[in-house]
């Protein structure tokens, strides 16, 4: 472990700084010249002191460890999470006292038992980290003997979507007489993340459940379902005799062929666009609604077996493409740490405008082959002329899911998000 041990000065005092020692030493030496023996007693005294009190704090963080494990990698808002917190003092000095530090996450995604607001010379940090400057966590424990580990535990809970990172909790203590203390961070070894996915609300996925067969062949992931006639048209030498209708044939009429219902693979790829959500006036409440709402049907298909993919848009990160698979859970992590991009100025007028949303398009595409249906989540449909995913998805394959609801958008089925979720219940 590198040795980053921080010197804590505002919780320090004075006497234990270089510069308060060396003048300390300095009158002491200056008292003994002039044969003030008392006044260089207590100085020496002082000195003594303070010098064991800062020696003690630069030793005190020296092979201790820090390790905290959760048991889980995501939480829903609303679920307690239990750290096991581990410290190991791998030396003969004591540590006299000890507590952990825990800065919090600037939306407060998920919050210790243990906490307080922040003291004045902690904010200019928390600050810089892109930590909560309204609140902190904190965790005192006992001393810690040589060679002893201590073994504690942190309830948390989970209060909105987001993602934390324990690599900022930082491990104080200091000497024995209180003038001193030091910090360190977790190692990042011993680090990890923990996503608060969004919030699951009761949702009815009859949309999503239409057409849809348990397997993936085919040209174009589609099969036909021959039990559902959709219409017919004058027979090919190309086409199948199992598809002559043989009753029209019956009727002397000339030979025909059925053509049939399209049926789709048992997996759905969902887009969303969040920086629809953004412009002038942004809808951040309701991207978090929609959200929700998505990480809800994901999760009710994933129990109806059917496979999901996703695909999001460049927001504040790089693009992010999910292929339908088995495991909802990176689709849910995913989506808890999505953030839309910073507003965008526009250089005329400088008046605030949307971001364009950019998927990684050549994944998107190769997986198209296999998959039954898209569904393109966006805030309205003002800004799909000019999506270029659109240009690969026909209105054949993808569906329109608006927030806002409006007029259906060219040939492509448009539905309103917001009619999937079930008002007045509570998912269970």
């Amino acid at each position: 472990m590198k040795n980053n041990i921080r010197w804590v000065s505002n919780r320090s005092s004075i006497l234990t700084s270089v510069p308060a020692l060396v003048i300390l030493l300095a009158l002491c030496a200056a008292a003994g010249i002039a044969r003030i023996w008392a006044a260089a007693a207590v100085l020496l005294l002082i000195f003594l002191l303070a010098g064991a009190a800062r020696l003690w704090s630069v030793l005190a963080l020296r092979k201790v460890s820090l390790t905290a494990g959760g048991g889980a990698d995501g939480v829903f808002p609303g679920e307690k999470l239990e750290f096991h917190i581990r410290v190991h003092n791998g030396k003969l000095l004591p540590l006299m006292w000890l507590e952990i530090f825990f800065p919090l996450s600037d939306s407060l995604c998920l919050t210790p038992e243990e906490t307080r607001e922040p003291d004045q010379w902690e904010l200019e940090a928390l600050k810089e980290e892109g930590c909560s400057e309204s609140l902190v966590g904190e965790k005192k424990m006992s001393w810690c003997a040589w060679y002893e580990t201590l073994d504690t535990t942190s309830v948390w809970t989970a209060r909105c979507r987001g993602i934390y990172s324990t690599s900022c909790w930082r491990l104080r203590t200091g000497d024995a007489f209180g003038l001193t203390q030091v910090e360190r961070p977790v190692a990042p070894e011993h680090a990890g993340e923990i996503a608060v996915y969004p919030e699951l609300v009761p949702v009815s996925v009859r949309l999503f459940m239409r057409n849809l067969w348990n397997a993936d062949t085919g040209t174009r992931g589609v099969m036909e379902d021959t039990t559902v006639i959709r219409s017919t048209r004058e027979y090919l030498p190309s086409d199948s005799l199992k598809h002559i209708n043989w009753r029209l044939a019956a009727r002397d009429l000339p030979l025909s062929v059925n053509v049939y219902e399209d049926i789709l693979p048992r997996s759905v790829h969902f887009l969303l666009d969040g920086e629809s959500f953004g412009g002038e006036e942004p809808h951040r409440e309701e991207l978090e609604q929609a959200l929700s709402v998505l990480a809800s049907v994901i999760v009710e298909l994933e129990q109806n077996q059917v496979a999901c993919g996703l695909s999001l848009c460049r927001g504040a990160g790089a693009a992010v493409h999910l292929a339908p698979g088995g495991d909802v859970r990176p689709l849910l992590r995913a989506l808890a740490a999505y953030q839309p991009a910073a507003p965008a100025l526009e250089e005329e007028t400088n008046r605030v405008i949307r971001q364009r949303a950019g998927f990684d398009l050549d994944p998107l595409i190769e997986s198209a082959r296999n998959t039954g249906r898209f569904y393109y989540l966006t805030y309205d449909c003002s800004d799909l002329p000019d999506q270029p995913v659109l240009q690969y998805l026909d209105s054949t394959r993808l569906t329109i899911l608006t927030w806002q609801p409006g007029k259906p958008f060219g040939d492509y089925e448009t539905v309103c998000a917001q009619t999937v979720r079930v008002r007045g219940e509570r998912y269970a």
